[in-house]
């Protein structure tokens, strides 16, 4: 089991808004076959859509497969169905 940690409450909800937590669900479930696929699936802009994709990698929730078939893609890639929080206190 892999695991990412924040400092903070705060830290974890700038991460994992509600429509981060959208985009890591369409892509888990449809599968889309590149980033413009995915912001036509969401009815989001191409470029806001880059942007979630960017802090959601660098947070290591999401993977970009580069591949080429004919031209080149990005394929996002969520490979967990869940998300468990733990809090210490």
């Amino acid at each position: 089991h892999a695991g990412v940690s924040f400092e903070s409450i705060e830290g974890l909800r700038n991460v994992l808004t509600k429509r981060r937590l959208e985009l890591i669900s369409v892509i888990r479930h449809k599968k889309p076959h590149s980033i413009y696929e995915l912001s036509k699936l969401l009815n989001r802009d191409l470029k806001s859509v880059n942007t979630d994709l960017k802090v959601l990698k660098e947070n290591d929730f999401v993977s970009l497969k580069k591949t080429s078939n004919g031209r080149q893609r990005v394929i996002p890639v969520v490979e967990f169905d869940k998300i468990e929080v733990i809090v210490k206190v």
